[in-house]
C-alpha cells in the first residue's frame, strides 16, 4: 500500500547467520540506504540481528521491489566474501501492515528490544547494530533514518523526547513484549 507503514523482517536460510561481524553490519546500513533512498523509504527503526533483522518503515510506492533489492544486494556481497554459494536467506521476507500508532510503538520498541530479548546485550543501546543509539542521540543518525518522526511521539523538544523514548522502550525489558499487531486497540496513525 503506498504511504504504508510496515514491520519487516528476514531470517537467514535453516536460522543459519546472515550477519558475521563488524563488516556485515556496515554491508547491511550500506544496502538499506541504497534501498530506501532509491525507493523513497522513510527507515523509522531496524535492528541487524545475528541470524535475522527487522526494520520499520514507510514505503512510498511498493515494498517488494526495494525488498528484493535489499536482500539480494546483501547476500550476493556478503556470498562472495564469506565464499558461499547457497542461499543467505530462507524465504522472502515477512510484512506486516501497520494501521495504527500503538502497533506503530510496539513494532519499533519491539525490533530495538531484540537484542535484549535474545541475551545479546543487556540493554538496547548497547547493541551497536541498531537504530536505538541514533535515536536517543549518542551517535549521529544517518540522512536516511528518520528518528525525528519516532521521538514526535514522546515530546516536543529533542532532550525530553529521547528521555521518554528511551523510558517506553526500557520498560519493555523483562516484560512480555508482545509481537506487534497481536494486541491493543486501533487507534488511527497520527502524532502527538
Amino acid at each position: 500500500m503506498p504511504g504504508g507503514f510496515y514491520h519487516v523482517h528476514t531470517r537467514g536460510n535453516d536460522q543459519r547467520d546472515i550477519s558475521f561481524g563488524n563488516w556485515s553490519g556496515r554491508l547491511f546500513v550500506r544496502e538499506l540506504e541504497r534501498a530506501a533512498r532509491r525507493h523513497g523509504w522513510r527507515i523509522l527503526a531496524y535492528c541487524l540481528m545475528t541470524n535475522h533483522y527487522h526494520l520499520v518503515l514507510q514505503i512510498n510506492e511498493t515494498l517488494s521491489a526495494g525488498m528484493c533489492e535489499l536482500n539480494g544486494r546483501f547476500a550476493t556481497t556478503s556470498n562472495w566474501i564469506n565464499k558461499r554459494k547457497d542461499h543467505l536467506f530462507g524465504r522472502r521476507f515477512t510484512s506486516h501492515l501497520i494501521e495504527d500508532d500503538a502497533y506503530l510503538l510496539t513494532s519499533v520498541r519491539y525490533v530495538l528490544l531484540n537484542p535484549v530479548r535474545s541475551g545479546g546485550a543487556r540493554r538496547p543501546e548497547h547493541w551497536r547494530s541498531s537504530s536505538m543509539r541514533a535515536t536517543l542521540g549518542l551517535e549521529r543518525p544517518p540522512a536516511w533514518l528518520d528518528a525525528e518522526f519516532v521521538l514526535g511521539y514522546f515530546g516536543a523538544t529533542p532532550s525530553s523526547a529521547r528521555r521518554r523514548f528511551n523510558d517506553f522502550v526500557v520498560d519493555g525489558i523483562g516484560g512480555s513484549v508482545p509481537v506487534p499487531g497481536t494486541a491493543g486497540a486501533a487507534l488511527p496513525l497520527t502524532r502527538g
